[in-house]
């Protein structure tokens, strides 16, 4: 079913007060992380947006509580970016730069793939298990709950869920892969390569920089986790160079591929080695 050689297992385990079914509460959301990324775009406070976000949300969710619930949790997200991804600002001036809802998700992905631990860990294995270099992937909610089930916490326990809890965060793991177009519609049994162009591909890119460094283009992780197969790499490496977000030097024979304002730190970096 394809290499698995490129994506390793994820070593780390992680302990109960780092891992959440917060995705039972609140998927991608996309439209609503929207309005927040402007609002903060506005305001410059997240007491600001707190309030408008009652103001023009409450009705529609029903209750105070529950609106108050998915707003710490999507606020937790985008707060999640810290250095390797996109401050908030950015964030906004990005999404102006998307043509589709679909790339303003794949934007919003990379947020929750950082804060949320259970999704990145599932969303890993799910790929490592099926090959990186596949046009097509099985993504049933029945898939997706078999790998909740070998997941385990540092002390070896695993998840203590309701199989009906499992049930419902697979769902919303797939409902997820529809936002960002790997999932057409929401019986389908199979996902497909999304398209992924412009802002999405710079995110991606600047995710895999933070994770692997110089090394990033041999195993660009932000793409592979836009389910972007290996066949898919150059025309995503030619398409980030020409936004001049990206620069490309030599340093000791080898191609350096470093965001452009990052450019000078790569170099100290290799030379102080």
């Amino acid at each position: 079913m394809g290499s698995n050689a490129v994506l390793p297992s994820l070593n780390r385990a992680f302990s109960a007060q780092e891992v959440s079914m917060s995705l039972t509460e609140a998927g991608l959301l996309p439209s609503r992380v929207e309005m927040i990324v402007r609002l903060y775009a506005e305001h410059h406070s997240w007491s600001a947006v707190k309030e408008k976000w009652h103001e023009e949300r409450i009705h529609e969710r029903g209750s105070r509580g529950s609106a108050q619930k998915i707003f710490r949790i999507l606020k937790r997200r985008l707060q999640s970016g810290g250095k390797q991804l996109p401050a908030l600002t950015e964030l906004h001036n990005l999404v102006q730069e998307c043509p589709t809802e679909q790339a303003k998700a794949q934007l919003f992905y990379f947020y929750l793939i950082r804060e949320d631990n259970l999704f990145r860990f599932v969303l890993h294995e799910v790929l490592r298990r099926q090959g990186t270099e596949q046009t097509e992937w099985h993504l049933t909610t029945g898939e997706i709950v078999s790998v909740l089930d070998h997941f385990e916490y540092e002390d070896g326990s695993g998840l203590q869920y309701a199989d009906s809890t499992l049930q419902r965060w697979g769902r919303g793991f797939r409902s997820v892969l529809r936002d960002i177009g790997v999932l057409k519609g929401p019986y389908d049994e199979n996902g497909v390569v999304p398209s992924v162009e412009g802002a999405p591909a710079h995110v991606g890119a600047l995710y895999s920089w933070h994770e692997d460094g110089k090394e990033w283009p041999d195993r660009p992780i932000g793409w592979l986790y836009l389910f972007q197969p290996p066949a898919h790499r150059e025309t995503l490496l030619d398409m980030i160079q020409s936004s001049g977000r990206w620069t490309t030097s030599r340093l000791r024979d080898q191609s350096v591929i470093a965001p452009a304002d990052r450019e000078e730190e790569s170099v100290r970096e290799e030379e102080s080695v």
